[in-house]
């Protein structure tokens, strides 16, 4: 046995101060007196007593000289020895995947993985740890970390992110911060593959924890909806993943206000698919499916979808510069080319780029006009201005070169001008209006090209009360308004989620649902679906890789601190203590 802070040894003076104070203490002697004769005398201090006698019979003093020891003896921290591995290293690997929210025995699996966790980081305290939760991102909680305390709290804390786990991703990070002194690795998931382990690495213990137990589960594989002449039709495909036939039902409700439109009983062979089909259901932006039914997910059992201009399709008029097609294409868009006919037949599921000045009034989808075929351009001379819109928060055009402009159109606002004269305009009801053919600038030879074009689709999409669909956790770049108090997301109960002061660093929120974007006043919906990926329980052995860690490597003393074991006969001391003081009395 050892002491790990013997510089607290000088706390021994506090029960070297009790003993003094007993062989100095005076001692008084009740006595039955006859007379008041003698009472002033009788009633003086008795001389004081030999030292050792103080400490006779004296049980008060024998019960604090005990405690006061054992505590100096519990801040000396006492340990005794025991054997660790030289450096060693603990890393673990915590899939907080949509999946892992599945239960086994009442328990998800999620939990079941942190109690494991908590086991080995007791067994091993004094080790380093290192915590890497997966996700397209992912992140590194805890680095070398030796404090227990600190590796059981992030322990507690995990808690599901519901994005696809990319393991792959994460052992990366892995093999990055343990290349020089290897690591004994743990994995908790649902299901990891051996053949992902293509290569060995030197130094590094593999040890997969699977969900080596089938689950039932009855999944929401996919649902549609569109707007039509008489309301919304929705389809809803289930996927039965047990080995039994399974039925329930499948509820449809309002996304907004979650009141329920509509209801429908199912039938699922084993392993098999089925499609149910809703008619006539309101013209609504946002709307909430879900099943009851016995499985141990829940997480796909539920869907979200929101209804709105959210189509990535552009179609752009074959009359125009070829670069124009290309600028779509840069920014990750559908893009096809057509003449006015098919423009017009596809303008309800397509964003709409021509010169074709009809469809300002024709449709009641906003379009982006690039010149006009019904004029002639003028030259103009001049630096362009631009206002403080959010069209240019992204791409500022005030370096582009114009050497002629179209005719500006009547009592819509300008977005930007030329000596005056409007370059960008935009229409009450929401359409871009570039006054130049792309020809007549050097506009192609600037890195705002593309993004203007980008700037332009999401300002037409943004006309509508739907702000797209995104995946937990997703990274997209959204075009603001002016507002000073930036993105502020709330739940569809009004729970606050977030703020973003700029549309360029949004992240979307990581639980499935539907949300409520504010901009500047104005109140758009969004959905976040569950990937497919994660639809789906899967389940196998567990197992171990690599050479073992603890007997591969050198060993070391350690130390197994024991000075909380005296905790308890401290505690006990005091309270005989206070018993003691309470029988004798004060005056004794």
């Amino acid at each position: 046995m050892g002491f790990d802070q013997i510089s607290n040894v000088w706390t021994a003076i506090f029960p070297l101060a009790v003993l003094l104070y007993y062989f100095f203490r005076k001692k008084f002697v009740t006595t039955t007196i006859s007379s008041t004769l003698f009472w002033e005398q009788s009633m003086r201090e008795t001389k004081v007593s030999p030292y050792l006698k103080n400490l006779q019979r004296n049980a008060l003093f024998y019960l604090q000289m005990a405690a006061l020891l054992l505590l100096l003896f519990i801040l000396l921290q006492p340990f005794l020895p025991k054997d660790i591995v030289a450096d060693g290293h603990t890393v673990f690997i915590v899939d907080v995947s949509a999946s892992m929210s599945a239960n086994d025995s009442d328990q998800s699996l999620l939990e079941k993985s942190k109690t494991k966790m908590r086991s080995i980081a007791e067994e091993r305290a004094g080790e380093s740890f290192s915590i890497i939760t997966t996700g397209k991102e992912p992140a590194l909680l805890l680095r070398q970390e030796t404090d227990e305390r600190l590796v059981l709290a992030s322990i507690d804390g995990l808690e599901l992110n519901y994005e696809h786990e990319h393991i792959g991703r994460s052992l990366d990070i892995v093999k990055s911060i343990t290349s020089q002194t290897g690591a004994d690795v743990h994995i908790f998931t649902d299901f990891l593959d051996r053949s992902i382990f293509m290569e060995s690495e030197n130094g590094i213990t593999w040890t997969v924890h699977n969900n080596e137990v089938p689950l039932d589960n009855i999944a929401i594989e996919k649902i549609g909806a569109i707007h039509t002449v008489d309301g919304t039709e929705a389809i809803v495909k289930l996927s039965n993943q047990t080995l039994l036939k399974q039925s329930g039902k499948v509820i449809v409700n309002n996304g907004l206000t979650g009141d329920k439109l509509a209801e429908q009983d199912f039938s699922v062979e084993e392993d098999a698919d089925a499609l149910l089909s809703f008619k006539d259901l309101p013209l609504l932006p946002a709307f909430h499916v879900h099943i009851e039914a016995e499985d141990d997910y829940a997480a796909d059992n539920e869907a979200f979808i929101v209804i709105g201009s959210e189509s990535s399709e552009v179609i752009v008029d074959s009359q125009l510069h070829e670069l124009v097609k290309k600028a779509f294409e840069a920014i990750g868009l559908t893009v096809s080319s057509g003449s006015v006919n098919e423009i017009t037949s596809a303008r309800d599921h397509a964003m709409i780029v021509t010169n074709e000045t009809s469809f300002l009034k024709n449709g009641t989808e906003p379009v982006l006009l690039i010149g006009r075929n019904d004029s002639t351009a003028e030259p103009i001379s001049g630096p362009v201005e631009s206002s403080n819109d959010a069209l240019f928060t992204i791409a500022s055009i005030d370096d582009v070169y114009v050497s002629a402009l179209y005719p500006p159109f009547e009592g819509y606002s300008t977005l930007a001008s030329i000596d005056g004269k409007p370059f960008i305009q935009k229409s009450p009801r929401g359409d871009i209006i570039i006054l130049t053919d792309i020809g007549l600038t050097d506009w192609p030879l600037h890195p705002s090209f593309p993004l203007f074009f980008w700037s332009s689709m999401e300002m037409l999409r943004s006309s509508s009360d739907i702000a797209g669909i995104f995946m937990p956790n997703e990274r997209k770049a959204l075009l603001t308004g002016n507002g000073t108090e930036g993105i502020e997301i709330f739940t569809i109960d009004d729970e606050y989620v977030a703020t973003y002061p700029a549309g360029g660093n949004f992240v979307a929120p990581s639980k499935p649902g539907i949300y409520k974007l504010m901009d500047g006043g104005k109140e758009r919906y969004f959905s976040v679906e569950l990937e497919h990926d994660e639809k789906s329980i899967s389940y196998g052995s567990s197992y171990k890789l690599g050479v073992d860690f603890a007997e591969g490597t050198e060993k070391e003393e350690g130390k197994q601190m024991i000075g909380w074991l005296f905790l308890l006969p401290v505690l006990l001391l005091l309270l005989i203590e206070w018993e003691v003081q309470r029988r004798r009395g004060y005056p004794n």
